[in-house]
C-alpha cells in the first residue's frame, strides 16, 4: 500500500472515501512510529526528527485532500495535533542540520576558524537542547491525542451528500482536478520568475504540496509523472531550499556575530575571522542558487507543455 512516500494500489476507479481511509491510515502511521523515538533518542540518531518532521507534512497534506470527505470537527483536531508536532520538530531538526553542517564549512576548518567552530557548535548545541525540551513537550501534549484521533478519522471518511454537491466520487476525478490545481499554482508562480528569498521560499511551499499530492495520486496519472515531473518538483525544491537556507544562516549569523561583539568584546577577535567567513560563504550560495534555478526554470517550461495537455485530458476523461 505505501512505499515510504508513494501510496500504491490505489486506482483511478477507487472510491474517494475507500482512497481517503487507505491514504490517511498511511501517512498517520509514519507519524505515530516516529513519535516514541524522538522523545526517548533524541540525539542518537537525527534521522527520527527528519522523518518525523516529513511525515506530518505528508499527513497535513493528505488531510488538505481529503478535507471534504472528512468530519469537520475530527479533521481540524488531527490538523492541529499535527500542526504543533510538526513546528516542534521543524526547529530542532532546523538545529540538526545546522550543527551537523559546522565542520563541514571551509571557513571553520583552518586554525583561525576553529575557536568560531567550537563556540558555534556549543551554541548550536544549546539551541537544539532547548528545542528538544520543545518537542518533548508538544509530543506530551498531542502525541497521545493525535494518535487516539487518527485511528479513528480514516473510518470516518464519507462522501459528501447534499443537494448541489458535486465532489468528485472517484480517487480519479479528485486526482485530476486537485493536482491540476496544485501543479498549476505551481507553475504560475515559477511563471512570475521571483527572485527576492521570501517569494522563492513561496514557490517552495507550492512545489511541495504538488509533490505531494502527486505521491498519493500517482496510480491515476501515465508513468511520467512519477519519472519526469515528481523529479523536476523535487529538484526545483533542492534548489530553492539552498537558497532559503542561504538565507536564513546569513540573517542568523549576522544577528549571532552582533551579540557576540556586544557581548564578550574583548573575546571577539577569537571568533571574527570563523564568523566572518562563514558569514561570507553563507551569502555567496544566494546568488548560486538563483543562477541555478534560472537553469531549472527553463527545463521546466519544456517539460510543463506536454504535461498541461495530459492533465486536461485526465479531467475531461475523469
Amino acid at each position: 500500500m505505501a512505499d515510504g512516500k508513494w501510496i500504491t494500489g490505489l486506482v483511478p476507479e477507487t472510491a474517494v472515501a475507500d482512497a481517503a481511509r487507505a491514504v490517511l491510515d498511511a501517512r498517520f502511521e509514519v507519524v505515530r512510529a516516529e513519535l516514541p523515538r524522538v522523545v526517548e533518542r533524541p540525539y542518537h540518531d537525527p534521522e527520527h526528527v527528519h522523518q518525523l518532521r516529513v511525515g506530518t507534512r505528508r499527513a497535513a497534506a493528505a488531510l488538505r485532500v481529503f478535507k471534504d470527505y472528512l468530519p469537520r470537527k475530527q479533521h481540524r483536531a488531527v490538523k492541529n495535533h499535527l500542526r504543533a508536532i510538526r513546528q516542534a520538530a521543524g526547529d530542532a531538526r532546523d538545529w540538526d542540520v545546522f550543527r551537523l553542517g559546522l565542520p563541514q564549512a571551509k571557513a571553520l576548518a583552518a586554525a583561525t576558524g576553529k575557536p568560531a567552530l567550537d563556540f558555534l557548535t556549543g551554541y548550536a548545541l544549546g539551541e537544539r537542547t532547548a528545542a528538544q525540551v520543545r518537542l518533548a513537550s508538544a509530543v506530551a501534549a498531542h502525541g497521545l491525542r493525535f494518535i487516539e484521533a487518527s485511528r479513528e478519522l480514516p473510518g470516518l471518511a464519507r462522501t459528501p451528500e447534499g443537494e448541489g454537491d458535486d465532489a468528485p466520487v472517484t480517487f480519479g476525478t479528485l486526482a485530476a482536478t486537485q493536482f491540476g490545481e496544485l501543479l498549476g499554482a505551481f507553475d504560475e508562480a515559477v511563471r512570475a520568475n521571483p527572485t527576492d528569498p521570501h517569494d522563492l521560499h513561496q514557490l517552495r511551499i507550492l512545489g511541495k504540496r504538488a509533490r505531494y499530492a502527486l505521491e498519493m495520486f500517482v496510480g491515476c496519472f501515465p508513468p511520467a509523472f512519477r519519472d519526469t515531473v515528481y523529479p523536476a518538483i523535487e529538484k526545483a525544491q533542492e534548489v530553492l531550499g539552498e537558497v532559503q537556507d542561504a538565507a536564513v544562516g546569513r540573517d542568523r549569523l549576522t544577528a549571532l556575530r552582533d551579540k557576540v561583539k556586544a557581548a564578550v568584546p574583548g573575546e571577539w577577535p577569537r571568533f571574527q575571522k570563523g564568523f566572518e567567513g562563514l558569514i561570507a560563504s553563507t551569502r555567496a550560495k544566494l546568488p548560486a542558487g538563483r543562477k541555478a534555478f534560472t537553469a531549472w526554470q527553463k527545463d521546466w517550461a519544456k517539460l510543463i507543455a506536454g504535461v498541461r495537455l495530459e492533465i486536461v485530458a485526465a479531467v475531461v476523461n475523469a
